[in-house]
């Protein structure tokens, strides 16, 4: 699995989000920003945190020219049951063949699940900003922000 870190070139990938739509990470390229938080478990107490945060800032985030992209190895049934529970606009999307978690070095391999990282992907498709974090630990946004902010 391969290691992403800041500077390098984000991979391009498509996955399904929870309206069955196919989104493209390429699709933003040279147009938005893109606030990428990959989760482990759709419903899971910590996740459900995060995404609702994400959901509270979503306005001020979309203000910096930066689409949200959230994505888990989920069933796209079981993102489409999330977003609407959470009621949730931005792209919830299923990686079920975990092929973009894989991509990202966002995955635990032995477990079978993404592990919480947030990335920061400029216009150009570099990665400004990346953050892992351990099970069960909130990620702290403002981070991600200042990056953006920096950006605009």
């Amino acid at each position: 699995m391969a290691e992403l870190n800041v500077g390098d070139v984000a991979p391009d990938f498509e996955l399904e989000d929870q309206g069955g739509k196919k989104v493209k990470l390429s699709q933003y390229r040279g147009r938005k920003n893109v606030l990428l938080a990959f989760f482990p478990f759709a419903f899971s107490p910590v996740c459900t945190n995060e995404l609702g945060e994400l959901k509270e800032k979503e306005e001020s985030i979309l203000k910096l020219d930066t689409q949200i992209l959230a994505a888990s190895v989920d069933s796209t049934w079981t993102q489409k049951a999330f977003a609407k529970d959470l009621g949730v606009k931005f792209p919830v999307l299923s990686d079920f063949g975990r092929k973009a978690v894989a991509l990202y070095g966002a995955y635990y391999e032995d477990k079978g699940f993404a592990k919480r990282t947030v990335f920061v992907i400029d216009k150009q498709g570099k990665v400004v900003y990346k953050r892992q974090y351990e099970p069960g630990t909130q990620p702290d946004i403002q981070d991600a922000l200042a990056v953006l902010k920096k950006l605009k």
